[in-house]
């Protein structure tokens, strides 16, 4: 007899424990992408100098963060502020940025000061590991969403209308699909060179095709179904019929869509940035982190591409399982 508890019983509950806890670490990944600059930076998010408030860590967001005062670094005025100083800052709360070098700290391994460890710069590894979150998520989000809209618009648009329209964009999808996508992305490296909007562009002109595709196979069977006939002849606008009724029918679908061209575009920059392409080369990467890691690896240091690698694989991961969480589910699956 199986055991109280154990068994196939215990699967169901133990793979809905699982894919909790990837949506948690996803939602984790994002946050920690979108907030980098306010959680690991080597500047103040508030500092009050001589009376006068600024914001070093959200200026972040828009450029290079100000100096501090007179030639000293944020963190020496700090440690130079006398007891009862009516000026202060507060600090984030990993107190490391990612271009903070430390010589003493050359290529050093995990310790509790630096529990992942430093570069051959003696740059804080954590620190660079969560803004290359921002730029993988940056980067790959923002190509994504402009796939989903372009694409799903346009699949919309093919298979509603379906004519002209129809042979239109499917002549448009096979146009793009015919270049292969690593190909694709080292020619517009190449071209763009450092330019971030450049290869979010290039990687949603690769991505939208999916969403297209998705959409339009759809909606050549809701438009037959017996809703859409009666809201015809009530009258009701084919705008309205597919912005209100038809393309909200479609979340799971573009979910799941987006959640595999997210995998695929982490791994595209990350590729790009090991080669030594691409905008990652001006700031933190995954990719480029790892190509450091490899360069070194002959002598030792583990740290400098294992935690990048698991970084790349565990997100990439967690992507294609929220994919399968999104799915639609038949009636024995739910």
């Amino acid at each position: 007899m199986t055991p109280m508890g154990t068994g196939p019983a215990r699967r169901p509950r133990l793979r809905r424990l699982w894919r909790r806890g990837v949506v948690l670490f996803a939602a984790a990944v994002a946050l920690i992408g979108l907030f980098a600059p306010l959680l690991a930076n080597d500047v103040p998010l508030c500092a009050r100098v001589a009376g006068a408030w600024s914001f070093p860590a959200f200026a972040d967001y828009a450029g290079a963060p100000p100096p501090g005062p007179g030639d000293l670094t944020w963190k020496q005025w700090l440690a130079q502020l006398p007891a009862g100083s009516a000026d202060f800052a507060i600090m984030p709360p990993w107190p490391h940025g990612p271009a903070e070098t430390d010589p003493a700290r050359f290529r050093a391994g995990p310790s509790p000061a630096h529990p992942f460890g430093s570069d051959d710069s003696g740059r804080d590894l954590l620190a660079r590991l969560v803004h290359g979150a921002g730029t993988a998520l940056g980067i790959g989000g923002s190509a994504v969403a402009i796939a989903a809209l372009l694409g799903s618009l346009l699949g919309a648009l093919a298979g509603y209308r379906r004519g002209l329209a129809d042979l239109l964009v499917l002549r448009l999808i096979e146009v793009f699909l015919c270049f292969p996508m690593l190909l694709f992305l080292l020619f517009a490296a190449a071209f763009f060179g450092e330019s971030g909007l450049g290869l979010v562009l290039v990687m949603a002109s690769l991505f939208w095709t999916s969403f297209a595709r998705i959409v339009r196979g759809e909606l050549l069977s809701l438009r037959e179904r017996d809703f859409v006939t009666v809201a015809r002849c009530l009258g009701v606008s084919d705008r309205r019929i597919l912005f209100r009724h038809l393309l909200p029918l479609l979340r799971s679908q573009i979910g799941v869509t987006a959640a595999f061209c997210m995998a695929s575009a982490i791994v595209a920059e990350s590729t790009l940035s090991f080669l030594g392409l691409g905008p990652g080369q001006t700031g933190c990467s995954w990719g480029g982190m790892l190509r450091e890691g490899s360069a070194a690896a002959h002598l030792g240091v583990w740290h400098l591409w294992l935690f990048p690698t698991a970084a790349i694989v565990a997100t990439v991961m967690c992507c294609h399982v929220l994919a399968d969480r999104l799915r639609p589910r038949t009636g024995a699956e739910a």
